[in-house]
């Protein structure tokens, strides 16, 4: 299976040549004494020696500041794009050269006059060395192809077949302009299959490579692309752009997406990992999302395409975007700030309660001493959920938590209870925090009345009661001094 696949190979680079990778070539090149600078080749083989065609090879030339590399053995790049033409027009210089070969080869070149050889022979030249992309560098008397100067060695003014020779090069020239306005750099030629050549000898000319047969109907190209951030949670889009060499149309229905998660950071294919999301793609226009998934972490995600065509070769083959990631955890979500308000005091009218709290945050997110806010509330209910549960009697700024805040409890607080509420506030991230409130101090009573003694009076005596008194305390001392003298 492996020759037959090898073989198979081989054939399809000798009959389509321009769909093979860019590599050298040589042969010999083999002038055929037309009026433009042109040779056929019959042996151009690549360093491994397979041929580059079966058929004959002409090539003309596309430089115009360069020699022509007649009757000797060359080597080429081939597949050299924009490459071969100094004038700076890239792609659209590209599908230039596509276009005029298409649409006058045979006219011009392979069965026209002289002149008319000549003509096309000075529009590659245009297309080579002047050309930059715009219609406005089109011009027949001007840059480096300029054949209305006159100055042509082989068909003067004085030459008999100068008229010819003026008619067909501004035919080509006009063709040119009008065209190129609106001819998309994805022009390929439909009537011969034209590659490109970049002598690899940089005195000798790059040359526009003509096999007179119709390229092969080829399959669609994509090109997909994935954006987005890989953590599990989030979202990442596929998109992709569609190409295909014939013009052949997508068929949006047709066209196939897999997203592809895989620990390997390469993959060929959306078989070498695991497949979590399938379906079609709607169209290059359109875009398709996928969540990554717990399942994902630590892989890596893929998005492919398999690109298919309304008409002509199709689907084609599928392409990969390069590895994105590995996934990751999302981080934490930023929360807002809390706090556990405290109060203490006696609650008596007339003294002062003091309110504190501390202060956190998840996030490390430091806290804002001006944007926390205090409320002292007090309320009948002894239980309340904020401070719109009762009136609030003191509010401002905390000044953070390294701080207290007193309010002295007034009459009209009395059989009240009393709380301190808390809205915290960040300096950063999510803020601010919810209100919270302490628990019920309280209820407020009234002050304490202070005591007063009142003495009480000590019975005084009349005069008779003391005359009396004497006269027992002197009767007393008499029978004490009598029972001594016994």
């Amino acid at each position: 299976m492996r020759k037959l696949l090898s073989a198979l190979g081989v054939a399809f680079a000798i009959a389509a040549p321009s769909l093979s990778m860019a590599a050298t070539v040589t042969g010999y090149m083999r002038y055929t004494f037309t009026q433009a600078y042109a040779v056929e080749s019959t042996n151009l083989q690549h360093p491994d020696s397979t041929p580059y065609s079966d058929l004959p090879v002409t090539l003309i030339c596309v430089d115009h500041s360069t020699q022509a590399p007649f009757d000797q053995t060359t080597t080429f790049l081939t597949e050299a794009g924009g490459t071969a033409l100094k004038g700076g027009s890239g792609n659209a210089g590209v599908a230039a050269v596509h276009w005029l070969l298409d649409n006058y080869y045979l006219t011009y070149f392979k069965n026209g006059t002289g002149p008319q050889q000549r003509a096309i022979q000075y529009a590659l030249w245009e297309i080579g060395n002047d050309y930059n992309g715009t219609v406005g560098s089109i011009n027949d008397n001007a840059g480096a192809s300029r054949p209305a100067s006159g100055n042509d060695v082989v068909y003067p003014p004085t030459h008999a077949d100068y008229p010819a020779f003026v008619t067909a090069y501004q035919t080509l020239y006009q063709a040119m302009t009008t065209a190129f306005a609106t001819l998309p750099s994805t022009y390929r030629a439909t009537t011969l299959t034209v590659d490109l050549f970049n002598n690899q000898d940089p005195a000798k000319q790059s040359m526009a490579a003509i096999i007179e047969r119709a390229p092969p109907n080829v399959v669609p190209t994509a090109v997909p692309t994935i954006t987005g951030t890989t953590q599990v949670g989030s979202t990442v889009t596929g998109t992709y752009t569609y190409a295909d060499s014939n013009s052949d149309i997508e068929n949006p229905s047709g066209t196939l997406y897999r997203f592809v998660t895989s620990t390997n950071s390469t993959i060929t294919g959306s078989g070498d990992g695991t497949v979590v999301a399938t379906g079609s793609t709607g169209g290059a226009a359109s875009s398709v999302n996928y969540t990554l998934q717990a399942a994902d972490l630590n892989r890596y995600v893929y998005y492919c395409v398999t690109p298919a065509a309304q008409t002509g070769a199709s689907p084609g083959l599928e392409a990969c975007t390069l590895a994105s990631g590995p996934v990751t955890n999302a981080p934490p979500p930023n929360v807002v700030p809390t706090a556990v308000p405290t109060i203490t005091g006696t609650t008596q009218v007339g003294s002062t309660v003091t309110g504190t709290y501390t202060y956190a945050d998840s996030n490390s997110d430091i806290e804002n001493p001006s944007g926390t806010i205090y409320h002292f509330v007090t309320s009948t209910s002894s239980t309340i959920t904020g401070s719109g549960g009762g009136t609030v009697v003191a509010t401002g700024s905390t000044g953070g938590a390294a701080g207290s805040v007193p309010y002295t409890l007034q009459p009209a607080d009395l059989n009240k209870y009393v709380y301190y509420c808390v809205t915290p506030a960040a300096q950063t991230g999510a803020s601010p925090g919810l209100e919270v409130c302490t628990l019920a101090s309280g209820p407020v009573t009234s002050a304490a009345v202070p005591q007063t003694l009142t003495p009480t009076p000590v019975p005084s005596l009349g005069q008779w009661a003391l005359m009396a008194l004497m006269s027992l305390l002197a009767l007393f001392g008499m029978s004490r001094v009598r029972q001594r003298n016994i």
